[in-house]
């Protein structure tokens, strides 16, 4: 006789799912950092969290704001290439690590 899965008392997804629910739910929202001034040459696919050519350190600064916070920034090393940066301690030191 072939066990069915309604033979048990109560049907429960697999853990794996909810776990990675849970892991989105703690997760930093994400927090768009806006730049104040008017950006020369901006890409037109990227929005007002582009800051155009600014240093990592600046970059560092602005997002000091919030847990999950983000800009686009143009390479100073390397200029026509773009940066995603995020602030995130999630990342680094995720909850399921504890």
């Amino acid at each position: 006789m072939a066990l069915n899965v309604f033979d048990n008392d109560e049907y429960r997804p697999p853990v794996w799912k909810s776990y990675l629910y849970q892991l989105q739910q703690e997760a930093p929202h994400p927090r768009r950092v806006t730049c104040t001034c008017e950006v020369e040459n901006r890409p037109k696919y990227y929005g007002r969290e582009y800051h155009g050519m600014i240093s990592r350190e600046e970059a560092d600064q602005l997002l000091s704001v919030a847990e999950g916070s983000y800009l686009i920034r143009e390479s100073q090393r390397q200029p026509g290439t773009y940066t995603l940066a995020l602030r995130s301690v999630w990342l680094t030191h995720p909850p399921f690590l504890k």
